[in-house]
């Protein structure tokens, strides 16, 4: 049923015969609703007093705690913060620490190879200048070695022996002076 239906019924019963409406049905049943009202609310005013007072002091702590839980919350999210900006900043350290650290191992491998590179050069430079030198003596023996074959040869060929012999003591005494030259120098 709905409430119209309970209102028509209502209305209904309280016209008794003739659709006029009856008032006295109508006071009764609301003096009765009244009084019921009144009892109820005699006998259970203490009880819904304690309990309207328990409900307001269950919200009343509800709110005081989850304030307390917001404020808590709110500390603990600005320590996290500043934890968070501290972690960050230590962070920065410690990338621009080892990007200088990387840096100077950097300049440092490149000055190192520099200088290794600059000690090959010189090794190398050494080494052709002691190279070409003993190219150049062995060039100098093997072409005193030929001449003196060669001339071996010539002499032999047209030299008598009085002629050799006094051609080799001049060749030895001028080699004698030769080394002796070489020497000093």
């Amino acid at each position: 049923m709905t409430d119209f239906e309970i209102i028509k019924l209502l209305i209904t019963n309280a016209s008794e015969g003739g659709g006029v409406f009856n008032w006295r049905f109508v006071f009764e049943h609301t003096v009765n609703l009244v009084l019921l009202l009144g009892i109820i609310i005699y006998v259970a005013k203490d009880s819904v007093k304690s309990f309207l007072i328990q409900r307001r002091s269950t919200i009343s702590n509800e709110i005081e705690e989850a304030q307390k839980t917001i404020t808590e919350a709110k500390k603990k999210y600005e320590e996290y913060a500043e934890k968070l900006k501290a972690i960050e900043q230590e962070i920065n350290n410690i990338t621009d620490t080892i990007r200088n650290q990387g840096e100077t191992e950097r300049k440092e491998l490149i000055r190192q190879g520099e200088v290794a590179s600059e000690n090959i050069k010189k090794e190398a430079k050494e080494t052709i200048h002691l190279e070409t030198e003993k190219a150049r003596r062995e060039i100098q023996s093997e072409a005193v070695t030929l001449a003196l074959i060669i001339a071996e040869k010539v002499i032999k060929e047209n030299l008598g022996e009085s002629d050799k012999e006094r051609l080799i003591e001049e060749f030895t005494k001028n080699i004698g002076d030769e080394k002796w030259h070489q020497s000093q120098h």
